[in-house]
């Protein structure tokens, strides 16, 4: 059993991809609805009609408060389990045999590295949803470190997670995922007005208390200072196509 676990928060432009990428690989999926105002949930219905699809009880985009309530709703369910955010494709050389691949390697949690997706300035054209969305986008920060876990995910077969906020840490005890195997990160890829629009909303839900303990101040931004950040990663974004490890994945 593997079970996919996500919140959203108008996420109608990703979700078309997330859904058809994650829906084949998992047995089951658990989507909490922060609050949305666009088509999501009407897509979730659509392309994942046996998933679970439920109403968040945190109102507000509290990192603390959010990941309670994923680790509170793995208490209940067996297996292999991940938390993802949409921008979050987990991608392998395995597809659905990666589940039995982890079996095998006898671990009870994983830390998954992480691909940021950047695009190149002026490099691509809008995706399709004819297509996968990781096999139309190969531009990314590849992580160099085997050991550089910030913003791996975890996957794993414990109770809950033990996540500590942003869930990029836990206090169970785990081993990072050295088989081919990724996070690819759509952070600023792809680069058009519908990205832009999902990461300028994202701020406005952070509640007070959670700014004045320092939690999510990442996401607030203008839209002058959030080009200027996509103009220095893009400047460092490299071709993953030459890269060994990403060449494994199979994606092209």
């Amino acid at each position: 059993m593997a079970t996919l676990i996500s919140h959203f928060y108008n996420e109608e432009y990703l979700l078309p991809w997330w859904l058809m990428h994650h829906v084949p690989l998992f047995d089951y999926g658990i989507m909490i609805n922060r609050g949305s105002t666009d088509r999501s949930a009407d897509i979730i219905r659509k392309l994942a009609p046996h998933w679970e699809l439920r109403d968040s009880s945190v109102p507000d985009f509290h990192a603390v408060k959010v990941d309670k309530e994923v680790m509170d709703i793995e208490k209940g369910v067996s297996g292999w389990k991940i938390v993802l955010n949409i921008t979050e494709f987990l991608v392998s050389r395995y597809g659905i045999q990666l589940f039995q691949v982890l079996d095998s390697l006898g671990g009870k949690m994983y830390s998954v590295r992480t691909i940021t997706m950047v695009d190149p300035l002026g490099y691509y054209t809008d995706p399709i949803y004819a297509q996968p969305l990781v096999k139309q986008r190969y531009h990314g920060l590849f992580p160099a470190d085997p050991q550089a876990l910030y913003n791996g995910r975890f996957i794993h077969k414990y109770r809950s997670g033990g996540y500590t906020a942003g869930r990029h840490w836990t206090i169970k005890s785990y081993e990072v995922l050295l088989i081919p195997a990724f996070i690819m990160k759509f952070s600023f890829s792809p680069w058009n007005h519908a990205m832009i629009a999902r990461k300028l909303q994202i701020g406005p839900t952070i509640p007070e208390d959670a700014l004045k303990s320092n939690m999510g101040s990442h996401h607030l931004f203008n839209l002058h200072e959030l080009e200027t950040n996509y103009l220095a990663l893009a400047a460092i974004t490299e071709d993953m196509r030459r890269i060994p490890e990403f060449r494994s994945l199979r994606l092209r």
